[in-house]
């Protein structure tokens, strides 16, 4: 039987991945899905029922234990595929899939909507095609050299995939308050690529929106950070220390800010007032949706303009507006799933 393996290293891999694999599944083809012991990941697992095979860890912020698990996970995943290899993969930046399925010629698909990431310097050469959203240029996928015609883009954002399967997960997480709040995300600080960046600012970020609103609900990401925060933030912010799922809460958000991209993008689809302090540069899809008027850019240096900006998204003329735009811009896409199903389809045959 033909059989595709897919790499779910994140939160929102798993997302995206969830319904291609039972798209996959309902054709006839096997699925090996892989992921890693990770206290992100763990609960989306669960959550999404995927029948995932968990071999080595996330290897923390520091580089050198990144290394180390990513060695190690390589050999474990080698291993298991000794007794049967895929026919293709897929990931969205995995560089222990990359290099295994470059070793053993399998055709690895890179589907990503980050080519700022630094994994790409390893996966991109050696991906037999790249798969990725309409707004980001070929330039920034050759930087890491990939040639134009390996190039295939969807007319889609990657939130998309799981926004149109949302009934499907209604029920599955906690209710959000129904009171009025301010959401806040905290940045992704162990990310390689803003690695050591983001506590100082979302906990800034934090402490001015709780003048303007009589909750403010933040997301946190580790363990531990709701202990670190909760004595240097008011009492009026809610920690939620344990991951969930984002959407029920930026739908009943006033607001929406953001210090990862994920959820940014989710709160800018569903139209949203939506504030990007990511700590690093802006990524594509982001200027993307702020071209169209749909997510705010804040820099550290404009933090002190929190309130104005706030008054401003949140009045009834702006808010009209922005769902007005984010529902025609949402009308014009695609679903990626579909596109990258197709993808697949294509190279096996």
């Amino acid at each position: 039987m033909t059989t595709v393996w897919m790499e779910v290293l994140t939160p929102k891999q798993a997302l995206f991945f969830w319904p291609l694999a039972e798209s996959l599944e309902r054709r006839g083809l096997s699925t090996l899905i892989t992921a890693r012991r990770y206290e992100q990941l763990d609960w989306i697992l669960r959550l999404l029922e995927l029948d995932a095979l968990v071999l080595g860890r996330f290897g923390g912020e520091s580089l050198m234990e990144k290394l180390e698990s990513s060695t190690e996970r390589q050999m474990l995943l080698l291993k298991h595929l000794k007794n049967k290899r895929p026919d293709v993969a897929i990931s969205s930046g995995s560089v222990e899939m990359a290099r295994i399925c470059f070793g053993l010629q399998i055709p690895h698909l890179l589907a990503s909507d980050s080519p700022h990431s630094p994994v790409n310097r390893m996966c991109v050469p050696i991906s037999t095609k790249i798969l990725t959203p309409f707004v980001i240029r070929h330039r920034d996928w050759a930087v890491w050299g990939a040639r134009r015609h390996s190039i295939l883009k969807y007319r889609a954002l990657d939130p998309v995939a799981w926004i149109r399967r949302y009934s499907r997960l209604e029920g599955k997480a906690p209710e959000p308050p129904e009171d009025e709040y301010a959401l806040v995300r905290v940045p992704e600080y162990k990310a390689s690529y803003i690695l050591g960046r983001g506590m100082a600012e979302v906990l800034d970020v934090v402490k001015r929106v709780s003048k303007l609103y009589r909750r403010v609900v933040v997301l946190c990401r580790y363990k531990g950070e709701a202990h670190l925060l909760r004595d240097r933030v008011p009492r009026n912010v809610v920690l939620l220390s344990r991951p969930v799922l984002a959407l029920p809460y930026i739908r009943n958000a006033s607001i929406v800010l953001s210090g990862g991209g994920t959820i940014a993008q989710e709160s800018a689809l569903l139209g949203k007032p939506t504030v990007l302090f990511y700590p690093g540069e802006t990524p594509a899809v982001h200027r993307f949706l702020q071209s169209k008027g749909l997510l705010i850019v804040l820099r550290p240096t404009d933090y002190g303009k929190i309130g104005k900006i706030s008054e401003h998204l949140t009045s009834s003329r702006t808010r009209r507006e922005i769902e007005r735009r984010a529902e025609k811009l949402y009308r014009t896409l695609e679903d990626p799933t579909a596109f990258i199903e197709k993808a697949i389809l294509s190279l096996l045959q």
